[in-house]
């Protein structure tokens, strides 16, 4: 006689879990997202949608839906945590289900902020609708603005894992991954490049300076493309360490930008400054006070001013 069976039959949202690899964060970002991939094909549709959701419950998953470096910002998680303190809640956490699990697709700070603050066991959570490719768009659009405060070097590190995984994420072509990443066709272009001089050894290598580090030993002294990609880097390594440290102070106050870097740079602010018009696809004409034109500048005496006094 045959056993009666005593198993409750799995659900496909139950099937899948069991396909999902116990710690995805181990995972290459590739096998990662094929995993989820085929995971969301058995995921059972959501019966019902909770507003709140335990800490425990939520599956931070930063190679797949994270723009920004693994490691959080201090200064911006402690700006949520002062929110916290005043409004007692954040804007909700969004997650996107798979094989059971409730994976972060945006928020990863704001649940910093919640550990810290140790004052609500459920966080609220709003539910993402759409495939994992749309999740890991949503999160680019929602992360990639400037105003968020992600650096050059997250940016760039970003739209270097998009070059070396285009094919995979569906043949991004490259206006594709100028938008998605959010950065410059010529910067595109370099990273193009790069990947098809260092082939398979370009999936090891995490970051684009990483790259570019590789890229160079193959390449011929003054070579312009990497030339211009090692300036823009170097450049933009500055701009990062000057944005934590004044925000957008610089921008708001040009007299005041303008007076610091004379100040900084001193003699040399002067090509600084005939650099920058040229930045911009201008060709300045220098003159004196008395309007006669400058040709060089090195042998250009600059009137001497009496400094304001300083209140300090």
């Amino acid at each position: 006689m045959q056993e009666p069976n005593n198993t409750t039959p799995s659900s496909p949202a139950q099937e899948a879990a069991c396909s999902l690899a116990h710690d995805l964060k181990a995972l290459t970002f590739s096998k990662a997202l094929d995993a989820l991939r085929q995971a969301q094909k058995a995921t059972a549709k959501l019966d019902d949608e909770p507003n709140r959701l335990p800490l425990s419950q939520l599956v931070e998953l930063p190679k797949v839906f994270q723009i920004r470096s693994a490691e959080v910002d201090d200064r911006h998680v402690s700006d949520l945590l002062k929110a916290l303190n005043i409004h007692g809640a954040l804007d909700p956490i969004v997650v996107w289900r798979c094989g059971g699990r409730n994976f972060v697709v945006d928020g990863h700070h704001r649940i910093a902020a919640y550990r810290l603050w140790r004052k609500s066991k459920e966080l609220p959570v709003v539910f993402f609708k759409g495939t994992v490719d749309e999740a890991i768009e949503h999160a680019e659009a929602v992360n990639g603005k400037a105003s968020l405060g992600i650096t050059y070097e997250e940016r760039s590190n970003y739209a270097w894992k998009l070059v070396v995984h285009a094919e995979l994420l569906g043949k991004l072509s490259k206006a594709q991954l100028v938008r998605r990443a959010n950065i410059a066709k010529g910067t595109i272009d370099n990273m193009r490049a790069a990947f098809a001089v260092l082939g398979g050894r370009a999936v090891s290598l995490p970051g684009w300076r990483d790259a570019m580090t590789e890229w160079k030993k193959g390449m011929q002294d003054g070579d312009q493309d990497f030339d211009g990609s090692w300036q823009e880097a170097q450049a933009m390594k500055i701009v990062d360490r000057l944005g934590r440290e004044f925000g957008k102070t610089l921008a708001k106050r040009p007299e005041i930008a303008a007076k610091a870097f004379s100040h900084l740079l001193g003699r040399k602010s002067r090509d600084v400054a005939v650099l920058m018009l040229e930045e911009e696809g201008l060709s300045p004409i220098l003159r004196d006070e008395d309007g006669n034109e400058i040709d060089d500048l090195d042998s250009y005496e600059q009137p001497v001013r009496e400094l304001p006094e300083i209140p300090f």
